[in-house]
């Protein structure tokens, strides 16, 4: 296929969106929601902090599963399809820091100094297991996920010193003059063994647009698991990562219809007690839009709940959905995106993804059984809507 320079019409956006969702479902039976969330979150621009101004980054995110369901496979193809250089650390107890950033190294024979740079520097960087890394080797790639940039000890040859120096992540192409930069994380967390992990903090999370898990394929589907229904099957490129930055840039004609910038509110403060309200609102007391049962047992089983920056990720992730939606489940012709607006369905659909790995627990919630996705799950049903 030859692949075009630039996505400036959405009903040619739509071929491709559609074609390289397909591309996982040749070899993967089942994971068909994982794959679309893993391209919602590909095509999701999302607003960071840089010198001076807001920039433009990527919505890292974090997937909790059992091991063997998919997940390594997945993050490989999805980067075959859309010609994107791949990097991926295994969580290790003995991983170090520069065995995610890389390091310089002087040449034993010529005596040049050369940076070696490591799996960090990618497009797509797929962390197994993080939490078996500890904190220290954990920092560099959430340092890498917040400001888009990788921090090594280079040697100035001049007089010798040693300065920290910043590389940007991560060129679209190898093309020395590419300017434009894609850079997302993909990690994931072993949910059935807690013995020698070091789990992310809360705030760590924060970090994170969108959490998933690869779900289970129907009977039938897990029957297709078979070497014979997917040897000499290939994954197609499909797209380039420039083209991935024009879809985004298309997400950014998107705007929140009245209804569901409301509900996005509601919803970010009824995660909250209201013990807390006096710490969020500064002083004054604000009328929630909820049912005292809700309030309640917010109260009893939640710590805190989604933060100001939280808005930023609900907001992106609601246009996103949007884009997809128009793109891949509707067939009429697109004569423009200006003007198009997100409805309160696509807030729905992105409310679990953006808020299940963000709500904080009281301790008696795991006596009890209460999760994370049970909290999320009673602030969908019982927040009113607008």
């Amino acid at each position: 296929m030859a692949l075009i320079t630039s996505l400036t019409n959405p009903n040619e956006a739509r071929i491709l969106m559609r074609r390289a969702l397909a591309q996982p479902a040749k070899v993967l039976f089942g994971a068909e929601r994982a794959a679309f969330c893993t391209y919602l979150a590909i095509y999701t621009p999302l607003l960071k902090d840089s010198k001076k101004r807001k920039g433009w980054s990527c919505a890292h995110t974090i997937v909790e599963d059992l091991p063997g369901t998919g997940k390594t496979a997945l993050f490989n193809y999805v980067s075959d399809s859309l010609m994107a250089k791949l990097g991926r650390v295994d969580g290790r107890p003995d991983t170090l820091p520069f065995d995610l950033t890389g390091k310089e190294d002087r040449d034993k024979f010529t005596g040049i100094r050369t940076v070696l740079r490591g799996p960090l520097f990618s497009n797509i960087f797929f962390a197994d297991e993080i939490d078996r890394t500890p904190p220290k080797s954990q920092a560099p790639m959430l340092g890498a996920m917040e400001g888009a940039h990788v921090i090594l000890n280079k040697t100035d040859e001049k007089n010798g010193e040693i300065r920290p120096t910043a590389f940007p992540l991560y060129p679209i192409s190898d093309d020395p003059d590419e300017t434009r930069m894609f850079f997302i994380v993909f990690a994931t967390r072993n949910g059935i063994e807690f013995e020698g992990t070091y789990p992310l903090s809360e705030a760590q999370m924060e970090r994170f647009t969108y959490s998933f898990g690869m779900g289970a394929p129907s009977r039938e589907q897990e029957m297709m698991i078979r070497f014979e229904n997917v040897q000499n099957k290939e994954i197609e490129v499909i797209m380039n990562l420039g083209q991935v930055l024009d879809i985004q840039e298309m997400v950014k004609k998107l705007r929140l219809s009245s209804q569901s910038d409301e509900l996005t509110m509601r919803y970010i403060e009824n995660s909250w007690p209201p013990s807390k309200d006096k710490y969020r609102f500064g002083g004054s007391r604000k009328r929630r839009v909820t049912n005292s049962d809700l309030s309640k047992f917010i109260e009893e089983y939640v710590i805190t709940g989604c933060s100001r920056r939280r808005n930023y990720h609900m907001q992106m992730a609601a246009l996103t959905h949007r884009l997809m939606r128009l793109m891949l489940y509707e067939d009429k012709e697109i004569k423009t995106l200006d003007g198009m607006v997100a409805e309160v369905d696509d807030v729905k659909a992105i409310t679990q993804l953006t808020m299940r790995h963000i709500i904080r627990l009281q301790p008696k919630a795991l006596n009890e059984n209460i999760s994370a996705d049970d909290v999320v799950q009673r602030i969908f049903n019982e927040t009113e809507l607008p």
